[in-house]
């Protein structure tokens, strides 16, 4: 069987990398003295081949003929200099970001942090901190007197002083003067993940050393772990403190809870009465939380409710009274069904610089990385190495300047210098591993070549066949011409159908229809309001049509009623029969644009096969072909 031609050009545009099965790498032919290897033949044979069928010997001539064709057009490409284009180009580097994104992966790496990730969401953290603020890119003596600042902080209290006492007095977070210091229980990704860090990393009772975030130093005292319990929803009624009489929103929030003990419904009383309208509306449903989401007394009471249904005695908060009712508890989920939602966090969030870290530090090992962080004490600040000349690191013979580093690090201000050179280092590794990976990575070589000819193959199609198809309409026109016989209308005609739903409906359809009546008259007789038993459809169709029933043969007036399937009944009223007839070429210009635009790419390649010599290698063409092709 012969090929089909555009299934085969769409394989070998897009095909992907497919190891052949070879012992050596033979050449295969050549064009314009350029050599062509089997390898390349086979790999893309191998992804395709199923496409031949049935005759196998021809299938795999036409194939090869193919290829030869591809390789003539690229040589013309190549010569047209197609491949210097800046659209081209452009492109081309759009696709290479996109196909070397695998490549950058660190599966164990980011594995690693899923499960981490994890085993911290089902154990949280009860702790207590302490901050001194400081700015990124601060000056040495600045940071020099935060450490000491919180170093100090954290010797007092080694030393026996109370936590609590030492935090007012030392920390700068605005919030130390409510809450002593206390961030209650937390979880994975409730903090930035260097902090986070540190908590999990301190044992109970005891105090962290200080370590700095964008923020600036911190100490952490870590005063629980336990085991997480989940997310809770529930409902709730709340009644607003009265500003004049405090007394007056507890009794109210007491007679509230007085009714529900009577056997009143929660939903309908907190419709009624609960001053939270966003959720009074709602029956008083809240959307379900975790840990460290609400304020402590409200998140401890809904978390100790236990039986669905239950609900609270009245209690107070900052902000009123209030009765929960507990409605679901969602356990902490298996690691199997949280893996996506944990992998999602771990690539799009904090952590995903130490999958970056992680890689960049595999792939260093094998190339030369010179770094020069003392660099980093010659400038106060990122901004001074605007313009700088000084070398900051070097990755092979690649060099960077403080130039270089100043417009990497300029975007990212909550970091401190040295953390943004550490990152700079990173990226730089990685940009170079980028730009050579098809160097040292078959695979991704070859696939990538085959995109870069591909799509230099359709730039050069779309110049030589498409453009001039729709540019000479004179050739259009004189094409249609010389094979005018072969656009012809089939039988047609012009035709209502009716679809109906019932085979009662469709009787009395069929009737109205005999009797001519107008559509739309019928719609109003069969149809029941917003019921629709009848819809009509009208139009002039071919023979075959896919809107007609399998089995119809077109007949002037009214059909039979088809059931197609079930509640699907059709009858057929043919107002006109047209004969065969030819087409105008308004009536089947893209059929004829299509086969036009073969037309000119035969000749094309004619035109090829002239201008470029090819010379095929028969032996090892033969030897290749009986790898295939049953004799």
């Amino acid at each position: 069987m012969r090929i089909k031609k555009v299934m085969i050009l769409s394989a070998i545009l897009m095909s992907c990398f497919v190891r052949g099965q070879q012992d050596e790498d033979k050449k295969l032919f050549s064009v314009n003295g350029t050599d062509v290897y089997d390898s390349e033949f086979v790999r893309v044979y191998e992804k395709n081949k199923d496409i031949v069928v049935e005759d196998e010997r021809k299938g795999f001539d036409d194939y090869f003929d193919l290829f030869v064709d591809f390789k003539l057009k690229l040589a013309q490409a190549r010569e047209m200099k197609l491949d210097t284009a800046s659209a081209y180009i452009s492109e081309l580097e759009k696709y290479r970001e996109q196909l070397i994104q695998p490549y950058l992966q660190n599966p164990e790496a980011t594995e690693d942090l899923i499960r981490e990730a994890y085993e911290r969401t089902v154990t949280e953290v009860e702790a207590s901190h302490i901050l001194v603020r400081l700015e990124p890119d601060a000056s040495a003596i600045d940071t020099l007197k935060a450490f000491d600042k919180i170093s100090k902080a954290r010797n007092e209290i080694v030393n026996g002083a109370h936590f609590d006492s030492i935090a007012r007095m030392y920390s700068e977070d605005p919030s130390v003067q409510m809450n002593n210091g206390s961030l209650g229980y937390f979880s994975a990704f409730s903090m930035v993940y260097a902090f986070e860090n540190a908590a999990y990393q301190t044992e109970v009772g005891q105090v962290s050393k200080p370590f700095r975030t964008q923020f600036g130093y911190h100490i952490v005292q870590v005063n629980d772990k336990r085991k997480s319990p989940g997310e809770v929803q529930v409902a709730h009624i709340m009644v607003k403190n009265d500003s004049t009489d405090l007394n007056q929103s507890k009794d109210k929030i007491f007679e509230i809870y007085q009714k529900l003990e009577q056997g009143g419904d929660f939903a309908n009383i907190a419709k009624e009465h609960s001053d939270d309208l966003s959720s009074a509306q709602k029956g008083g449903v809240l959307p379900k939380f975790g840990p460290g989401r609400m304020i402590k007394t409200f998140e401890d009471i809904a978390f100790a409710l236990q039986e669905e249904g239950d609900y609270s005695s009245p209690f107070a908060s900052d902000y009123g009274w209030h009765i929960l009712k507990l409605l679901e508890k969602f356990p902490i989920p298996a690691y199997e069904a949280l893996h996506e939602k944990l992998e999602s966090k771990v690539k799009n969030g904090s952590r995903s610089s130490y999958v970056e870290k992680s890689l960049a530090r595999k792939i260093s090992a094998d190339y030369k990385v010179v770094t020069y962080k003392a660099k980093l004490q010659l400038y106060p600040s990122i901004r001074d190495y605007e313009k700088s000349e000084d070398t900051l690191l070097r990755v092979q013979d690649v060099i960077y300047t403080g130039d270089d580093f100043f417009n990497y690090a300029k975007d990212f201000q909550k970091k401190t210098k040295a953390e943004s050179y550490d990152d700079f280092t990173n990226a730089k590794i990685i940009d170079y591993y980028k730009s050579h990976l098809d160097e040292t990575n078959k695979e991704f070589r070859l696939t990538y070549q085959e995109y870069q000819d591909g799509l230099l193959l359709f730039e050069l199609i779309q110049k030589e066949v498409w453009e001039k198809s729709e540019k000479d309409t004179i050739g259009l026109r004189n094409y249609f011409n010389d094979h005018r016989n072969k656009y012809k209308w089939d039988t047609r005609a012009k035709l209502t159908i009716a679809s109906c739903t019932q085979l009662e409906k469709a009787k009395l359809v069929r009737e109205l229809l005999i009797q001519n009546t107008e559509t739309d008259s019928i719609k109003n007789s069969v149809n029941e309001g917003a019921r629709i038993h009848v819809l009509f459809s009208k139009g002039t169709l071919e023979t075959g049509s896919s809107k007609l029933p399998a089995d119809y043969s077109f007949s002037q007036g009214v059909s039979e009623i088809f059931e197609e399937e079930a509640d699907n009944f059709t009858i057929i009223k043919v107002d006109t029969i047209f004969a065969p007839e030819l087409k105008e070429l308004k009536e089947t210009r893209g059929e004829v644009m299509n086969d036009y635009q073969n037309y000119l790419e035969l000749l094309w390649v004619e035109e090829l096969h002239k201008k470029y010599p090819v010379k095929i290698n028969q032996k090892n063409y033969k030897e290749l072909k009986k790898r295939y092709v049953i004799e």
